[in-house]
């Protein structure tokens, strides 16, 4: 749905007239933090550690990675809305923090207006998969299933306001099932449950899940969005099963503090698109199941606000609400 040096000053007083100036062509000058809301191995990790080494190479300081999971997202988007605004602390957002802005009755800082766009990186499709003990190849033969049998089968998701956690609910509405959800503190431990069969399937970003597909520990059954995924040729969608309004994905970009000086973001955004135009770059993503997005930091904004008044209207729908 993103302390510089002061460079000696030839001109008397011209750090008193364009203070910001002079940050900005210094900057960076040391390592730069990203916050990522997710526990190393789920999907914005895999992200962030994938574009770091040629992020570094670009703004010619070293990239710092800083996991940060639970509360929904929310710890890590609070720690990084309170940085300070010197482009040194940055978070990986998700579809999450336009999800949260409904979801929750109270948050310590708002999607739109605590934070800076910088750019909008990746999207993805959402997969669902199941244990291969489950006896269903495809969606229709999992939703004969779970009629016949209400609230025998457990679908996991990875966390609270997830796509995949609001994904199970839809998938419930829109086929009139009735599942066990079961909601996880992030991505690693739904599909170890769902691998070791505590679980039955998982509706999740694709590319956590995609080396157990590979490996047929896990049987994809479908892809959320309205074309199939280069990752998963064979899988179809959900339209193509029955399920046309089934159609959704999860984006990813970066933020910064709200404050950070537009001088900053430009150099960051800059940097930022130029890694994800690099072909080896694009080629890993989309081994991934990301597809390569880029642009200017309005796009990012309208992504995140795109995505408030989309999944808000699902959370009120459902009655969604977390204190």
């Amino acid at each position: 749905m993103h302390l510089p040096r002061l460079i000696p000053l030839l001109v008397p007083f011209a750090g008193l007239i364009a203070p910001a100036a002079g940050h900005a062509q210094t900057y960076p000058s040391k390592p730069i933090q990203i916050v990522v809301p997710a526990a190393p191995g789920g999907s914005p990790d895999i992200l962030v550690r994938l574009l770091a080494p040629s992020l570094a190479a670009q703004l010619g300081q070293p990239i710092t990675i800083e996991n940060r999971p639970g509360g929904a997202g929310n710890i890590a988007s609070q720690h990084v809305a309170r940085a300070a605004p010197d482009g040194y602390t940055l978070l990986l957002a998700t579809d999450i923090i336009s999800i949260n802005q409904s979801l929750f009755t109270k948050l310590p800082f708002d999607a739109r207006t605590s934070f800076a766009p910088i750019v909008h990186a990746i999207s993805s499709p959402q997969v669902f998969a199941v244990n291969p003990a489950v006896p269903a190849r495809s969606v229709q033969e999992f939703l004969k299933l779970a009629k016949a049998a209400p609230g025998k089968y457990s679908l996991a998701s990875p966390a609270i306001g997830t796509t995949g956690q609001l994904g199970v609910l839809l998938l419930q509405s829109q086929a009139a099932i009735e599942v066990k959800p079961v909601v996880y503190r992030s991505a690693q431990p739904a599909l170890t449950d769902v691998l070791g069969a505590h679980a039955d399937g998982i509706i999740v970003t694709i590319a956590p899940a995609l080396p157990f597909i590979r490996e047929g520990r896990l049987r994809a059954l479908a892809v959320s969005t309205a074309r199939r995924s280069a990752a998963l040729p064979d899988v179809p969608t959900f339209a193509e099963q029955g399920l046309p309004d089934f159609v959704f994905d999860s984006w990813q970009g970066f933020v910064a503090p709200a404050g950070t000086s537009p001088e900053i973001i430009d150099r960051l955004n800059r940097a930022f698109n130029a890694v994800l135009r690099e072909p080896e770059i694009r080629r890993q993503l989309q081994a991934q199941a990301f597809d390569p997005a880029g642009g200017s930091p309005d796009a990012l904004r309208k992504v995140i606000g795109d995505g408030i008044v989309n999944w808000g209207k699902v959370i009120r729908a459902h009655d969604i609400r977390v204190e």
